[in-house]
């Protein structure tokens, strides 16, 4: 890449490391640009997995104090996020690119809306016992892991919204949990394609560094947001991301 491409790489960097902390939507950047930069669609996918990882580490680092007490649910859903992933990057390999093309933005929709409802949904759903809601909770980690290892365009927000539902807390503790999940499923993936697939190191490197700076800025953002204002975010960015995606697959 030339350097004025990697500049544009590095402050795209920047605002998705911003994003992904705050709703894990920074693909609606990067994707699109690594594409109009020259890449494939497989290279600008595995390039953009690999470099957002770093961000999502600085900005959970940077929420810590919000994982507190929170290693119980983190137990049971962290496992099956990781193997997700693995089965995710398999299906990258095998099935053909339009599958997801035209799932991707279903998902994020019906994600971003779960999170706009996320209040009224959750509090049908508290009549259901917690000893319940683990199966369901485990196997939407497994599934969602698939999709965030298979493409990642906006598992932040899905992540939101299936923890809004299946899981009891404040949604600033939530977001900080996101933020460990979408890690998890980014960097397993990551760490397979550097091995695997045709990462593009330069953009890669440059959009590590940068999300890494971006992701503490956002994760600082997200925790001074007033919940509602906090789901609104997220909620809009979903939405937004899947129309972007729609788009594109057509």
């Amino acid at each position: 890449m030339t350097p004025l491409a990697l500049g544009l790489v590095a402050a795209t960097g920047l605002i998705v490391g911003m994003l992904n902390a705050v709703a894990g939507a920074g693909a609606i950047l990067t994707f699109p640009l690594m594409i109009g930069l020259g890449l494939s669609p497989l290279a600008a996918n595995v390039t953009n997995c690999v470099g957002v990882v770093p961000g999502s580490v600085a900005a959970t680092i940077r929420l810590r104090k919000d994982l507190r007490g929170q290693a119980a649910t983190l137990r049971k859903v962290v496992p099956p996020v990781a193997i997700g992933s693995v089965l995710g990057v398999i299906l990258l390999f095998i099935l053909p690119g339009k599958v997801f093309d035209y799932a991707a933005p279903v998902l994020l929709a019906v994600g971003a809306v779960l999170v706009l409802t996320q209040p009224l949904l959750a509090k049908k759903l508290r009549t259901v016992s917690a000893r319940r809601n683990t199966p369901a909770l485990v196997a939407s980690m497994a599934a969602n892991g698939a999709y965030g290892g298979y493409f990642g365009a906006g598992v932040g927000i899905i992540f939101a919204a299936l923890i809004g539902l299946l899981v009891t807390d404040d949604a600033h503790r939530m977001n900080a949990m996101k933020n460990v999940l979408q890690t998890v499923a980014n960097g397993v993936a990551g760490l397979i394609f550097c091995f695997t697939a045709p990462v593009n190191w330069p953009a890669a490197i440059v959009l590590a560094v940068t999300t890494a700076i971006g992701g503490p800025l956002g994760a600082r953002l997200a925790r001074h947001l007033p919940a509602p204002a906090l789901r609104s975010v997220i909620g809009i960015l979903g939405l937004i991301t899947a129309s972007s995606l729609l788009l594109r697959a057509f």
